[in-house]
Order: C-alpha cells, then structure tokens, then sequence
C-alpha cells in the first residue's frame, strides 16, 4: 500500500517550488538586516511565511487519509519530528556557547526557558522561526474536521469568520499555546489554498492582457494595505485584515511563479529549497548573524545602517541572497545524510531500495 502510494504520487508541480522559493526569500529577507519602517518589515513578514500557509493548504489532499489519528499521524512525523530534533541540537549548541556569546541579555534567560517555550509550542529564545511550524501544525489540526465534514467552499467561510473572530475574542493567554491565535489568523489563507485549489491550478496566469491586469491590480491593493494598514488603522484591525490582504496578492504570485515555470522550466534550486525549506527556517538566523558579522569586519558597521531606503533595499536584498545561498549546500547535507532530523527515514529507506 505504501509502496503504491509512492508510485502512483502527482509529478511534481514546478510553479509550486517557485512561490516557495519565493517565500523563502521574502522570510530571509525580512530577518536580514539593515533594517526598514516597521509597516515595511510587516509588508515583508507577511508575503513570506504566510504565503507557505497557502502553498500548504494546495498540496492537503484529504483523500490521502484513512481518518484524523492517521492525518495526526502523518503531520506529526513530518512536523514535529523536526521541530523537536533541530531544537536538540540548536539548544545544545546554545548552553554550551550561545548565552555566552551573545551577552547579559541572553544570560538572563533561564536554561529551561526554551524547554517550556518548545513543549508550549512558542519557540522565541532558541528557535524562534518555529513558530511557523507550531501554527502550521495546530491551523492543520483545526482544519482537517472543516474539510471532512463541511461540503464546497463552507470551509474556507468558517476559517475566514474564526478568523476575523480575534477582533471580538478576549486576549486570553492560553491562545498563544501552540501558536493557536496565529493559527486562527492565518487559517483563511490555508483554507484558500485548499478550496480553491482547482482554480489556482487552471485558471490563473498571465496568458491573458485582462487577467494580468486585474491580478496585478490586486496584487497593488493588497501591498497598499499591508505597508499603510498599520500607519493609518487600529492595530487590531490591520492584524486581523492582513489574511484577506495577503490573499489579494495570491493570483499575482501564482501567476508570476507559472510565468517563471514557463520560462525557466522545472529549477533544480527551487524545487532544492522548498523540499529542504525546514532547514532552511531553523538555520536562518544564525546564518544571517554570521554573515552580518563577515560583513561588518569587511565593509564596515556603517553598511548595514544607510541612510537612503534605496540603498538599504539593495543591501538587505544581497546579503539575503548571499545567506540563502550559504544553507543552500546545508539544507541538501541534512536532507541527504540526516533525514531522521526531517522525519523522512522511512521516505529515504524507501528512496535508498528502489
């Protein structure tokens, strides 16, 4: 059965590893500095990781499984696995050097501070971009009884109303537990990414004058609100509204990700990071923190605070680049030599036999 399902899996969608390379770019460069204007970074944040909620909610396929144990099953192997596994190594690395390192400020945490922050699912002080796979872990949780037993599109209309609920629910504590107020937030985008999934599919692109201009016209209304919803409206508002922005932009990056599949065909190196893109979010930031430190000793501490927005766009976008060029070869070591940090040893024993 397993070996049949293996065999028999959807070729591999090109366009896909193209909005998740283009993801993961967007997330290095948000953590990369120098850094911009709080409503840009926010711009930045939220056409990075939440744009993988969509990518996720296309690739759910709820036939896959036999019931929720087995889906739990499933998503626990290729979530929590590695959740847990680099946090072991990233922890150890961080009593034995990292509070030393990184001075009174991190000397002051608890040694068992990031222990309550992994078993609660908030990881900040050792792993904090984790935080994704926490909220994607409990959003995919809340999300599979919604598609078992809810027919159409019904789904999609409860994640967007449990959504937009955070404006009305009281700020209770135990909503940060596993990231579910996050969880709540960002579920419409999964939900769109899931119900929607045949017109993504087939119908959007560039082919067409019409469409492009009404995807990019979309795409300009959901930016415009991202950078100048947190100048100009409540804080709570512009939170809760920025799903339904991000999606507006969603035709626009599908569409510009078949356009680069039609042009460029299948990337290896797209399709290498969204397989290793875990790896990828774990490493990230001590990456970043080396390269910032090679680049402060070689051109100056002044080249990471410019003055013009220009500039500083330039530089963060480099060093970006030169970051996610540096995990490139990591993220392929781990994949190949330490898939059991990955949750994949059964998919590499298989791999390995055949």
């Amino acid at each position: 059965m397993a070996t049949a399902t293996r065999t028999n899996k959807a070729p591999r969608q090109a366009w896909l590893d193209y909005i998740k390379f283009i993801a993961m770019l967007l997330v290095v460069v948000y953590h990369t500095p120098p850094r911009f204007a709080v409503a840009h970074e926010v711009a930045l944040f939220n056409l990075g990781a939440p744009v993988f909620f969509f990518a996720a909610g296309y690739l759910f396929n709820i036939a896959k499984f036999n019931g929720f144990l087995a889906f739990v099953r499933h998503r626990a192997r290729q979530i929590l696995v590695p959740y847990v596994t680099f946090f072991v190594v990233f922890y150890a690395l961080w009593l034995a050097v990292g509070r030393t390192m990184a001075g009174p400020e991190e000397q002051a945490i608890g040694i068992y501070t990031p222990l309550v922050e992994l078993l609660t699912g908030c990881p900040r002080t050792v792993l904090g971009p984790f935080w994704f796979l926490a909220c994607l872990f409990t959003m995919q949780l809340i999300y599979y009884p919604l598609r078992r037993w809810l027919p159409g599109a019904l789904p999609l209309l409860v994640s967007i109303l449990l959504s937009v609920s955070l404006l009305i629910m009281p700020d209770w504590k135990w909503l940060q537990y596993w990231n579910l107020d996050h969880a709540l937030l960002y579920m419409p985008l999964y939900a769109v990414g899931n119900c929607c999934k045949t017109w993504f599919g087939t119908r959007v692109s560039f082919d067409s004058l019409r469409s492009s201009l009404l995807w990019l016209a979309l795409a300009v209304v959901g930016l415009a609100f991202l950078i100048l919803a947190p100048l100009y409206l409540d804080a709570g508002v512009a939170y809760v509204c920025t799903p339904e922005a991000v999606i507006l932009t969603l035709p626009a990056i599908t569409a510009s990700a078949k356009w680069l599949e039609s042009r460029f065909g299948t990337s290896r190196v797209a399709q290498n990071v969204a397989i290793t893109s875990i790896t990828y979010l774990a490493v990230q930031n001590y990456v970043i923190g080396v390269v910032k430190i090679v680049v402060a000793r070689v051109a100056g501490a002044q080249l990471l605070s410019p003055d013009s927005l220009a500039t500083a766009i330039v530089i963060k976008v480099a060093i970006a680049l030169a970051v996610m060029a540096v995990i490139y070869p990591i993220a392929l070591l781990v994949e190949r030599y330490c898939p059991w940090m990955l949750g994949k040893w059964h998919k590499q024993a298989h791999t390995l036999k055949h």
